[in-house]
């Protein structure tokens, strides 16, 4: 070795450059190491497996609740303590949240690791052989077996690798000094069920990614986007609040249509608002259709549309049903629900703030709204749902036969004050039988979390209200009701001889005072007066004759709106007409908590209905498909599929060639050992058919 190619010379005449490199070298591997422990990590079973509950977790609490409704329904359903806590949390929409993205792709990262890491190992298993075994190994497999043959050694080559050919083993041979190494496998698919489940979820991954909105989180946080919380029209909703066709290239929406109408957009929602999103194309209903079970739930709905696409103007007639979308390039169009389209209600308001009997008709469509002057100042009535049948359990099951029965069809809508607080009812169009008498029905409640109470006005003779209003608007009218006291208390007087006119005038005073009260407040303004007024020891004997006073007044008011009717008074009122004036009594006695400034009574109704659609633009669901198909593989491949192994060693047993031949057969299989111990009997007894008997044999019990 020359001088200057010794170590010596390059120590003494180079000492930065080496130290340099040295201190590179040293840097090298810090890296190295830096980077192996980083893709240990992240290719880790614990984080894949923690990923994995964590999304789990939080995929299950996205099915359970209801994702992108309005905040009002949330804060109803959770009330405002929880309601702050799962927004903070995201919990409202969760697979568009910042935590679950990034889950997402920790998970996507952490998948892509594992298969940098193992895959080479996974192939390189599936295509090796493993010809370098030793005798010593295959005779401690628990399965293996020795036979000693006269046979060639040509013969025994082909013979064995014939019958393992035969059992759907692929084999390789190894000639080493007269040594022959058959290693044989079959079920090597299963090292690749690693790597297509693996792969399956980087695929569905990067297509949940995808597919989210999360773009449309960052262009709100970039003030490039707005959702619209104010309740506007389609037409009126500004520039910040829409997208167009091509802005957004997967969403998921919805769309009210009503029949004989087109729509062109989808309204997605974004927490506490809404987008409007822009659609290629238009859709027509022409017409909706559905179908009730007994009890009144909705067995089939189904809608005829025209899709039609505003560049090519291609349409498409189709009928969309549950489970029968409609799919249109990357758009998929569901029958998701049904509402009203704007039925047409022919309605009359009939007041209960005026003394005069006022009524005041009108039309409106479900869904707007209109400005009412009351007393109490101007009130908005809001039409909010129309239902034209209402299906309940039939009490007289046992004798009709029919479980349920059609109380006809309801109105909800809420009258709100110019403070905004507003009050919501429930209006039965057609009268509902009770214990075999007719009554008008009126829920109300102040607040969607209330149960409503009912208001419970009767029917007359003709089935109608006006004999209620028509005994109302008496009990107001001062003039009649001064005329009508002052006749009661005379007659009620008539005993005495001759009966102080000062008497009968005091009396008839009474009796208005009391009618007063009772229309002001009813029952309970009564009593709370006496209770005011009257010392407790007097008050119960006070209180019944006050009772008896105006029991009194009010069954001669009764007679006069009878008599006004041209009902003969001086012949038998009818049981019918007795038990209503019992009943109009008792409505009259609460009216005052009913608390509204008109009862409104529905006439009649022109039905229309909305087809509810959801339609959803998925580009990424192909690639879902595949995600889907590779785990269906890899899952089959991994748990259905065994991999085995077979081992001969075939050798001179005295080391010369053309001596008997010393054969050893052994085998394993990573899973089903009972099947591999069975085909290893097989192979064992074709053996010992060809070759003798074997001299020894071992295989696992269990």
């Amino acid at each position: 070795m020359s001088h200057k190619n010794s170590p010596e010379f390059k120590e003494s005449s180079e000492p930065e450059n080496s130290s340099e490199e040295i201190t590179r070298q040293r840097s090298s591997r810090k890296d190295h190491g830096r980077a192996k422990v980083i893709l240990s990590f992240l290719g880790s079973m614990e984080l894949a497996i923690s990923l994995f509950v964590v999304i789990g977790i939080a995929s299950i609490i996205g099915t359970i609740l209801q994702q992108n409704q309005a905040y009002n329904t949330y804060i109803v359903q959770f009330g405002p303590f929880w309601f702050e806590v799962f927004r903070s949390l995201e919990l409202f929409d969760i697979y568009s949240s910042w935590w679950f993205v990034i889950l997402l792709g920790f998970l996507l990262i952490s998948t892509s690791a594992c298969i940098y890491r193992y895959a080479p190992l996974m192939i390189r298993e599936w295509r090796r052989f493993h010809l370098n075994v030793s005798t010593k190994s295959l005779k401690l497999m628990h399965a293996s077996g020795v036979w000693n043959t006269q046979s060639s050694r040509d013969d025994s080559i082909q013979f064995i690798q014939e019958k393992l050919a035969n059992g759907g083993y692929q084999s390789r041979l190894k000639d080493e000094q007269g040594v022959i190494t058959i290693a044989a496998k079959k079920g090597s698919a299963n090292r690749l069920g690693y790597i297509f489940t693996h792969g399956a979820i980087i695929v569905i991954c990067l297509s949940a990614l995808y597919d989210g909105n999360f773009n449309l989180k960052l262009r709100e946080t970039a003030g490039q986007l707005k959702p619209e919380t104010r309740d506007l029209f389609a037409s009126q909703v500004p520039d910040i609040s829409r997208l167009k066709h091509d802005e957004n290239h997967a969403f998921r929406g919805s769309a009210n249509v009503p029949e004989g109408s087109t729509t062109g957009l989808v309204f997605l929602q974004m927490r506490n608002g809404f987008l409007v999103q822009e659609l290629p194309f238009t859709i027509t209903l022409n017409d909706f259709r559905i179908e009730h079970y007994e009890s009144g739930m909705p067995k089939s709905f189904e809608s005829d549309i025209i899709l039609e696409d505003k560049e090519t103007g291609e349409k498409i007639n189709k009928t969309i049903a549950v489970n029968h979308p409609l799919f249109y390039k990357d758009f998929a169009i569901y029958q998701a629900s049904f509402d009203d389209g704007g039925t047409i209600m022919d309605m009359q308001a009939w007041s209960l703030e005026n003394a005069d009997q006022t009524v005041m008709p009108f039309k409106q469509v479900v869904g707007q709204s209109r400005i009412i002057p009351t007393a109490q100042g101007d009130m908005k009535l809001e039409l909010v749902e129309f239902t034209a049948s209402n299906v309940q359990p039939n009490p007289k099951a046992k004798e009709t036969g029919r479980k349920f029965k059609n109380m006809g069809a309801t109105l909800t809508f809420r009258l709100r004050d110019t403070s905004g607080q507003a009050r919501e009812f429930i209006n039965y169009a057609n009268p509902v039988e009770q214990e075999g008498r007719y009554f008008y029905l009126s829920g109300v409640r102040n607040a969607t979390t209330e149960p409503f109470r009912y208001l419970f006005i009767p029917a007359d003779d003709n089935i109608s209200i006006k004999r209620f209003f028509d005994f109302r608007a008496l009990l107001n009218n001062k003039e009649e009701m001064k005329r009508i006291s002052e006749k009661t208390a005379a007659l009620s007087l008539q005993s005495s001889n001759a009966p102080d006119s000062k008497i009968v005038a005091q009396m008839g005073l009474v009796m208005q005072r009391l009618v007063e009260q009772f229309v002001l407040g009813g029952f309970d303004l009564v009593i709370n007066d006496i209770n005011k007024q009257v010392p407790e020891e007097k008050r119960e004997e006070v209180m019944d004759s006050y009772f008896k006073v105006l029991q009194t007044i009010l069954g001669t008011v009764y007679l006069e709106v009878l008599q006004k009717e041209g009902i003969d008074i001086s012949a038998d009122i009818t049981p019918a007409q007795e038990q209503y004036y019992d009943d109009v009594v008792n409505t009259m006695g609460i009216l005052a908590n009913y608390n509204a400034p008109f009862y409104l009574q529905i006439k009649s109704f022109d039905h229309k209905e909305a087809s509810g659609f959801q339609i959803t633009k998925s580009p990424g669901k192909d690639l879902v498909y595949l995600g889907c198909t590779l785990l269906c593989i890899g899952i089959v491949l991994m748990f259905y599929v065994a991999h085995k192994r077979i081992w001969v060693i075939i050798e001179p047993q005295d080391k010369v060639e053309g001596s008997p031949l010393h054969i050893i057969v052994a085998g394993s299989g990573d899973r089903h050992q009972k099947e591999f111990e069975q085909e290893f009997q097989a192979l064992s007894q074709l053996l010992d058919k060809h070759f003798g008997k074997h001299d020894h044999y071992s295989m696992s019990k269990e």
